[in-house]
């Protein structure tokens, strides 16, 4: 009999055939990906990514947790455009709270700080499953507003997703998210789903790298569409 684990992979492998950058409202947060929070962290850490219809961003993040409840930090995002020629500067800003052992609140602001394009608001509730030592789950539900995160004119989007985590031994932390995003009045237009596999290696004790490619599926308009990122995280 084929047991849950072997069914997930099946799923994922079956999904990633059919190889959209991702949502927007994916990348508003001030962590690099989704997370679940971590007691008594402080972290930096940079990167880039493209999809290459754009020349790039450079985010640069800071995250600090305050007690056992409550995390806070903040990201420069500075995307360039018209091959380097300008530079486009944004900054988040956002708290978690830690509601249940495994279930948190977050909450997000995005604001541009040299040029008018709209800002953005983010609010994200995450439930993490740890399964076994080396599998677990993170599913998240976010609800985005404001012209950078719902687009022009639109009044909000939604973006539910899942994680399944792996990991092998305490270097390496594999990850095979499952994200969509769409907007309220305009689902069938606006729909978007990506498969983003992460693969996270420890270099120090304190040091690790993440890289992530984003595939856009389902949709033949996102289908043409491949992100890649790399960062960097250093933890004090």
């Amino acid at each position: 009999m084929i047991s849950s684990f072997q069914k997930i992979l099946i799923i994922l492998i079956w999904c990633t055939s059919f190889a959209c950058a991702l949502d927007r409202i994916w990348d508003t947060r001030y962590t690099f990906g989704p997370e679940f929070m971590t007691k008594d962290r402080i972290s930096v850490g940079g990167g880039f990514y493209t999809n290459y219809q754009e020349d790039g961003f450079v985010p640069i993040n800071a995250q600090l947790a305050l007690n056992d409840y409550w995390e806070i930090g903040g990201k420069l995002l500075f995307d360039t455009e018209d091959n380097l020629e300008s530079v486009q500067t944004y900054l988040d800003l956002g708290a978690k709270y830690r509601v249940l052992e495994y279930s948190t609140l977050e909450a997000d602001i995005l604001v541009g700080l040299d040029n008018n394009r709209g800002g953005g608001l983010v609010f994200s509730y995450a439930h993490f499953q740890p399964l076994s030592k080396i599998f677990s789950n993170l599913f998240e539900a976010r609800i985005g507003f404001l012209d950078r995160v719902a687009g022009e004119g639109g009044y909000a989007k939604i973006a539910l997703g899942v994680t399944p985590q792996f990991y092998f031994g305490k270097s390496v932390h594999a990850m095979i998210g499952v994200e969509s995003s769409g907007s309220l009045g305009n689902l069938s237009d606006d729909f978007m789903m990506d498969i983003v596999p992460r693969l996270e290696v420890g270099i120090l004790p304190y040091f690790h790298i993440m890289g992530e490619l984003a595939i856009g599926i389902l949709q033949e308009k996102n289908n043409n569409n491949v992100r890649t990122g790399i960062y960097a995280v250093m933890d004090f």
